[in-house]
């Protein structure tokens, strides 16, 4: 099954849907745990070199994907919610950010992951990405931001595979 990608017309979010055969429980720790997310972060040809998780609310995710062609993007994020197994939140940071909420500027992109038990041993995840504006939205669909976390959850159905 591949992830379904929905773009609402009058709102500045990035709708990402997957179903995984696996339990919540582990697709939960797999999004929260580094020894798990360095096996499927990013898209296909990418690698996860570098990856800290400070897992509270405030904390800080740090990771860095790095590409065949040599190019490496650092990401910084703060989490503003966590609970498990059935949501995460977290939203940009700049790199040098220390764990204080309240010392960040307005956030450009805010991620809500919720992590749905459908039984069986079958966990739908739905990524809800919002933006600023839907020209920031279109922009970062644009520069395939979408693609790259759908092509990311391809990842993880396969890595869930080995686990």
């Amino acid at each position: 099954m591949t992830a379904t990608i929905t773009l609402p017309p009058d709102e500045p979010v990035i709708l990402i849907d997957r179903t995984f055969d696996a339990p919540r429980e582990l697709v939960f720790k797999c999004f929260t745990d580094p020894v798990h997310i360095v096996h499927f972060w990013g898209p296909h040809g990418s690698t996860t070199p570098v990856c800290k998780i400070d897992l509270w609310v405030g904390g800080r995710w740090h990771y860095v994907m790095a590409f065949p062609d040599g190019n490496r993007y650092p990401v910084t994020s703060a989490y503003l919610e966590i609970s498990p197994p059935e949501r995460v939140v977290y939203r940009d940071a700049p790199g040098n950010y220390d764990g204080n909420l309240e010392s960040l500027a307005p956030p450009f992109m805010v991620t809500t992951i919720l992590f749905e038990d459908l039984g069986g041993g079958k966990t739908r995840v739905h990524s809800s990405v919002v933006l600023n504006s839907i020209a920031d939205r279109d922009h970062q669909v644009e520069r395939g931001f979408a693609h790259t976390v759908s092509q990311g959850l391809e990842r993880l159905a396969e890595y869930l595979k080995t686990i």
